[in-house]
């Protein structure tokens, strides 16, 4: 519709004129670098190699070595935190 004299309609998806973003303007410098996703990433990937890798061993052990092994509060705290890394839920 350029170059018809119908005024700009501000809506859902169509934002006032002045509130739209400029070219080169950035709305959040303070965001996550490159780095800190690309750490993030490596983090994941490794927790999710702890965590096949400890299955593996839980699955190769009997009933009571496996109870034995699952009742370390660091051990588990450990696997919580790498999961945690590995799908973004926030530390306290």
């Amino acid at each position: 519709m350029k170059g018809s004299d119908k005024p700009y309609e501000v809506g859902r998806g169509r934002p006032p004129k002045h509130g739209q973003i400029k070219p080169g303007e950035v709305r959040n410098p303070g965001g996550k670098t490159s780095q800190q996703r690309k750490a993030e990433v490596k983090a994941g990937e490794l927790a999710a190699q702890i965590q096949a890798k400890m299955l593996q061993e839980l699955v190769n052990k009997d009933a009571a070595e496996m109870i034995e092994a699952l009742s370390g509060s660091d051990l588990l705290r450990l696997i919580k935190d790498a999961m945690d890394r590995e799908y973004g839920t926030a530390t306290q």
